[in-house]
């Protein structure tokens, strides 16, 4: 639950300075290592680049004129999943932590059409938060409302990024479509309190059937994460890099 949506937050976020980490001009931050889209090895670099600033990354730190959201812990104010009557789930005031642990598995880059292809995994997130939950799963109808805490275990997403640029004044921006975002989660433990309002023993069903069961929870709160976090890490992202022409973004040579 709230924990994919961190998954998912950490992996924009990440993919955020993928993005930025090629990118170090007076429209970005200063911290950030260039790499020249004529790199023969400009993967690497761009890896290296995201390792560099891997601490600013978790305290967020990257100078007063930048907004980025910092990793550690991560936090996640809101996100609402609505598929029909079987799924109704609101997960607010989310901290997670180990977000900022991530590894790169593969990096793709094509700087001529703005295009990446990223696979990260995160080995260990534990989130605590709010829900508020009315769902299906198997023969129950879970539902409730109070704190929620867990642990997932070796997250792993795919993201596509695709660019496209935007002439302003003679200047040509870059700008991004919305992230492509696929999630996969091997393990999760999940600990829902005041299920069925309080109701001890009803609690404690409802809890260990989604735990018995967290494969089918994962699976059915997915896609909704998916896709409310991809419309707003676009967001993020794009407004991080409004200032920032294609020249200045991938310069070619450093």
């Amino acid at each position: 639950m709230s924990q994919f949506q961190s998954s998912i937050k950490l992996i924009t976020s990440v993919i955020i300075l993928v993005v930025l980490a090629e990118v170090t001009n007076g429209a970005l931050p200063s911290i950030l290592k260039l790499c020249s889209r004529n790199d023969p090895e400009l993967e690497k670099c761009m890896i290296d680049a995201v390792n560099y600033i891997r601490p600013n990354l978790a305290n967020g730190d990257f100078g007063p004129d930048f907004e980025v959201p910092k990793l550690e812990p991560l936090y996640i104010e809101q996100i609402k999943i609505q598929r029909g009557q079987d799924l109704q789930a609101m997960f607010t005031n989310v901290d997670v932590h180990g977000t900022s642990k991530f590894k790169i598995e593969r990096f793709k880059a094509d700087p001529s059409n703005i295009s990446f292809d990223i696979v990260v995994t995160l080995p260990k997130l534990n989130f605590t938060g709010k829900y508020s939950l009315k769902m299906k799963l198997l023969l129950l109808s879970l539902q409730g409302k109070g704190d929620i805490k867990g642990v997932l275990t070796n997250t792993r997403g795919a993201i596509r990024v695709r660019g496209y640029t935007e002439s302003v004044d003679g200047k040509d921006y870059v700008r991004f479509h919305r992230l492509g975002l696929r999630m996969k989660i091997e393990n999760g433990s999940f600990q829902l309190d005041n299920l069925f309002n309080g109701d001890p023993v009803l609690g404690q069903i409802g809890n260990q059937v989604i735990n018995e069961n967290s494969g089918l929870f994962i699976d059915e709160i997915i896609p909704g994460l998916e896709k409310n976090l991809s419309r707003i890490f676009t967001e993020i992202i794009n407004n991080l890099l409004k200032t920032a022409t294609l020249d200045e973004m991938f310069p070619a040579s450093v």
